[in-house]
């Protein structure tokens, strides 16, 4: 890891602290009692998700205090994690779509309010698979910087619902700033690379995705 980025594991722990913040009303404080909606798929989904998270945070942090074999074994899980992840995001985008049109939703408004969610995901495997490829190219720098792009992923899934469930912050407009915070959050990264002179092209390639997705997002009204 650069030396630059040896504390990155300390800046990246707001994240998980805003998940159970994001997740508290609607999941963790209803525990054992959840409401019919949420079914066992929900809680593999949110197993899941916290696993990934801790991850993130642990893996940096291993490589910060010398437990490089930690860290590998830990990566080499993430691989298989992978799968799991994106198959029960999927099933929970399907099963929101299938709840908008329960509610009397036409078939086009189902699938634009899913839009984001499909977006995140995609952009969620584009950068886990560019992370393992460089990581296999023994380039050490890109890989890392494609993981913490996947960690500005993840933030709009606890900033979002924090904003929504404890400010009252409408969706459209908690959405619209995380999505403010993730582009804030890549330029900073971007301009703090081009003060040290180091090559910052996977935060391009997320800040560019991220205008586009939120190009079209704007252009279809900002569903939720």
């Amino acid at each position: 890891m650069e030396y630059s980025y040896r504390n990155i594991g300390f800046l990246l722990l707001p994240i998980p602290l805003l998940m159970v913040a994001g997740f508290w009303i609607p999941y963790i404080a209803a525990f054992p009692a959840f409401e019919p909606g949420i079914t066992l798929q929900v809680h593999i989904h949110a197993a899941l998700l916290f696993t990934w998270i801790a991850l993130l945070v642990i893996q940096p942090l291993a490589i910060r205090y010398g437990a490089f074999p930690l860290h590998r074994f830990l990566g080499i899980a993430s691989i298989g994690l992978m799968p799991l992840i994106a198959f029960f995001a999927a099933a929970m985008i399907r099963k929101e779509y299938g709840e908008s049109i329960a509610a009397g939703a036409s078939r086009v408004a189902a699938l634009q309010s899913e839009f984001l969610s499909a977006a995140q995901l995609s952009l969620f495997m584009s950068f886990f698979l560019l992370a393992i490829a460089h990581i296999r190219r023994r380039n050490v720098p890109g890989h890392m910087r494609y993981m913490i792009c996947i960690a500005l992923v993840l933030l709009p899934a606890g900033l979002a619902r924090t904003l929504g469930y404890w400010l009252g912050r409408p969706q459209a407009t908690s959405q619209t700033i995380s999505l403010s915070v993730i582009d804030c959050c890549l330029i900073a990264l971007i301009a703090y690379d081009r003060h040290r002179n180091m090559r910052s092209k996977p935060y391009y390639v997320a800040l560019v995705a991220y205008i586009v997705i939120e190009g079209v997002w704007i252009c279809l009204g900002r569903p939720v």
